[in-house]
């Protein structure tokens, strides 16, 4: 979201504290509260299933994105975003606890979190280029990228 700032800002004619408010607490809000009831059905439920719904629902949001047409539009989406990536940390963390032993999982942990700064740096180097080329509403449509 991050590499798309200003593109957006000045599309929808949004103002610097509408603009904080979709990159802060329209996503961090849902993305704080709902980790923990969702850690819990991680832990009750079938982990892969909901690993693959957080990351359907991160991913479809993410490219409803691009469809926004005003804010309001814009801060549901970011919330929806928000929704989806609570759910992806607890139920992977509980899968590598289960997938690897004790004296291996620091490594796979650490492989796993390796994730947010490639998938930042990969999503700010070709979502600029994509954003350059094509503009912010399809960036946002291909890229499910770390939200930055």
């Amino acid at each position: 979201m991050s590499i798309v700032l200003e593109p957006i800002k000045r599309d929808l004619h949004l103002s610097d504290s509408s603009m904080g408010f979709l990159v802060g607490i329209s996503f961090a809000l849902f993305y704080a509260t709902l980790g923990i009831p969702i850690a819990r059905l991680a832990d009750r439920g079938n982990r892969r299933t909901l690993l693959a719904v957080c990351l359907a629902i991160w991913s479809g949001f993410t490219a409803l994105s691009g469809l926004a047409q005003n804010f309001i539009q814009l801060a549901l989406v970011r919330m929806g975003v928000g929704v989806g990536e609570a759910g992806c940390n607890p139920a992977a963390h509980s899968m590598l606890a289960d997938l690897f032993p004790r004296e291996r999982r620091a490594t796979a942990m650490g492989i796993y979190s390796l994730g947010v700064p490639a998938g930042l740096f990969l999503g700010l180097v070709v979502g600029g280029y994509l954003n350059q080329s094509f503009g912010w509403r399809v960036t946002r449509l291909c890229c499910k990228n770390r939200e930055a």
